[in-house]
């Protein structure tokens, strides 16, 4: 499993402007056992960007985002998507649309592997 933290909100909110249009997507598999993506951080950003002003009109949880066949979606109203998954998440999404700005909500520091009581040990850092 790849290990993730999140980057400071203040980081990705001095990336956007209240005239954009923001799509929020989520991988649901290593950054929710992290708990830096899935559904429930990503319903939060979103309320805390709407409100501070931010005109959020996408949210998508993708099961697997660095499989680039699951994290194809025909259409995201948002000029700019916020991305809450790994490098290679964030990747996929940037291949399948270069044409919107693509901003990386958490930084990947590493691998792990997580035991039977759940819980998670870095095996190798970045």
């Amino acid at each position: 499993m790849v290990i993730t933290e999140s980057r400071p909100y203040g980081v990705i909110k001095a990336q956007l402007k209240k005239s954009d249009k923001i799509g929020i997507v989520t991988c649901n598999t290593c950054t929710r056992v992290c708990e830096t993506g899935g559904e429930k951080e990503m319903n939060e950003l979103a309320k805390r960007l709407k409100e501070d002003g931010f005109n959020v009109v996408d949210t998508d949880v993708i099961p697997v985002a660095c499989n680039i066949d699951q994290a194809r979606k025909p259409k995201y109203e948002g000029d700019i998507l916020i991305v809450l998954a790994c490098e290679a998440g964030a990747y996929s999404l940037k291949k399948l649309f270069p044409n919107k700005k693509i901003i990386d909500a958490v930084n990947t520091i590493g691998i792990s592997a997580r035991d039977e009581e759940g819980n998670i040990f870095i095996v190798k850092k970045f």
